[in-house]
């Protein structure tokens, strides 16, 4: 018998200009739950697969190159984690030591028996599905050896940077009524402004370090989650207004509890769609959150329709002092997703047609 891997919200790229076959393929790969993406050219084939795959199946033969040529760019695109099965009805030995060559996962002979295709299509699935893994795997260790580094830092410098800005922002302070007493002119007291804004930026650097290396403890009671999101949204709504940006709300479910620690998941909610806002800023746009259940789990989307996240540093979003802001520290990212796991909840972003963030929280009746 043999042994098929599900396929169930697989991204399939079928790319082939014989529409009987791709009819009839897409037919068979979507009653298995896959997500089917058709090309009938390479040159097709190559701007779809730029939003991602996860397995292709790709016709040797094409109207603008061959599968084989084909093939490395496509196995480049999107994470470069796909597989692609090469599928041809004149076969040749020199077309399959090429496709080895290639690195094809599969070379597949036409016509061809549903359950095999199938089959084929779930291993290297499986294959995609654990070199993945193994990524994330290793972007996690990355990140747990950076929270070693910055606990031992934030203990040892804390204190040490503390004092200092706390004597120069009072001295400051003890200036600037000096100066205000001497002259109003405002270029005079400019300066101290701005060292006082840059004291208040490294000072706020100082307990972004000590807030992740060292979270506080939760205080956990239940609470509706919908309370929460609406009074987030209400807050945010001016600073989208003066972006010309639409922020919306949609509730699926009037209640719907959480036991966790209210005002540190208010944060995340702040920062996560803070993020989408400033995402748009150029550009405008909209920015939706929603709430729904999902079995046990509470699940909170924020989404807009900006310009998405490329892929290199959609994978390295969670890491501690990764940034793409010229002023950011590189931890509100990195917050958020370690305060959702302390609530034993998860925090996912992609890109798809904008960003979407999922934060799911474990739901109480």
């Amino acid at each position: 018998m043999i042994r098929q891997v599900p396929l169930q919200d697989a991204h399939i790229l079928l790319v082939d200009d014989h529409d009987d076959l791709v009819e009839n393929l897409t037919e068979i790969l979507e009653e298995e739950g896959a997500r089917v993406s058709r090309a009938a050219r390479a040159s097709e084939a190559l701007e779809r697969a730029q939003s991602g795959f996860d397995v292709a199946l790709v016709d040797i033969r094409l109207p603008d190159a061959t599968g084989l040529t084909l093939l490395p760019e496509l196995r480049a695109s999107g994470d470069g984690f796909s597989e692609v099965l090469l599928i041809t009805g004149n076969a040749s030995l020199d077309d399959a030591i090429e496709a080895v060559g290639r690195e094809a996962y599969a070379y597949v002979l036409k016509p061809f028996d549903p359950a095999d295709l199938l089959a084929t299509v779930g291993r290297a699935l499986e294959k995609v599905r654990l070199r993945r893994e193994s990524r994330d795997l290793e972007r996690r260790a990355r990140i747990a050896e950076k929270l070693a580094a910055v606990g031992t830092l934030s203990a040892g410098l804390a204190h040490e940077i503390r004092n200092p800005l706390n004597a120069a922002s009072l001295q400051l302070q003890l200036l600037e009524r000096r100066l205000v007493k001497v002259s109003e002119d405002p270029k005079l007291l400019e300066p101290v402004s701005v060292v006082q804004n840059e004291l208040a930026r490294l000072s706020h650097l100082v307990e972004d370090f000590l807030r992740f290396a060292r979270p506080a403890d939760l205080h956990l009671r239940r609470f509706d989650m919908a309370i929460l999101v609406r009074q987030v949204i209400e807050l945010l709504v001016p600073e989208a207004e003066r972006e010309a940006i639409e922020l919306r709300c949609e509730l699926h479910e009037p209640q719907l509890h959480v036991e966790g620690d209210r005002s540190k998941l208010q944060q995340v909610l702040i920062n996560v769609i803070r993020n989408a806002l400033e995402a748009l800023t150029d550009s405008g746009g909209s920015v939706d959150v929603s709430l729904a259940r999902e079995e046990d789990m509470v699940v909170i989307r924020i989404a807009d329709d900006g310009p998405g996240i490329p892929e290199d540093i959609l994978l390295r979003i969670f890491e501690p002092f990764f940034s793409t802001k010229p002023m950011g520290t590189g931890l509100g990212m990195a917050i958020s997703h370690s305060l959702i796991q302390q609530h034993g909840g998860t925090i996912a972003i992609r890109t798809e047609g904008g960003t979407i963030v999922d934060i799911h929280l474990p739901g109480v009746v």
